[in-house]
């Protein structure tokens, strides 16, 4: 089995603040041994309505870490809540406050497959002027834009 450094996923829609903090601690982790999971067009409009395309999403993905790190990430679809993190051997899950309790879920689940665990890094969400984090829901509810600037 294939063995990753590390994973971090999404649906990056839009590609927010709080999306850079995820990627950039991935980066620092795992250098160009990353891989960057993005929802597939089904998951992520069971949670949003209105989304971006799969391929514009991942291309928005890759075009972050191209233009602030010099390469292209590894970037894959997920189409179950599981992205990759059963079929691959990560060291590292880098995760928000919103997604840990997923990240405990996939590890439970490694340990039902006899696999190891991932170990779980949580980075804090990214606060918005108001001092509420910086989501997707309130840039679409145009609470906030993407750098968490009031509207």
């Amino acid at each position: 089995m294939k063995r990753f450094r590390v994973a971090v996923g999404g649906t990056f829609e839009p590609l927010h603040e709080g999306h850079k903090r995820l990627i950039d601690k991935a980066v620092e982790l795992g250098g160009e041994d990353i891989t960057i999971g993005v929802t597939s067009d089904k998951m992520a409009r069971q949670r949003i309505r209105s989304v971006l395309p799969f391929v514009i999403r991942a291309e928005n993905v890759r075009w972050y870490v191209r233009r602030k790190y010099g390469f292209d990430p590894h970037v894959v679809e997920i189409t179950t809540p599981y992205g990759k993190t059963l079929d691959y051997d990560f060291e590292y899950l880098v995760v928000s406050p919103e997604t840990c309790e997923m990240a405990k879920i996939i590890n439970e689940k490694r340990r039902e497959m006899g696999k190891s665990e991932i170990k779980i890094v949580r980075v804090d969400f990214v606060l918005a002027d108001d001092d509420k984090p910086i989501s997707a829901t309130r840039i679409k509810k145009g609470i906030i834009d993407r750098y968490g600037r009031l509207i």
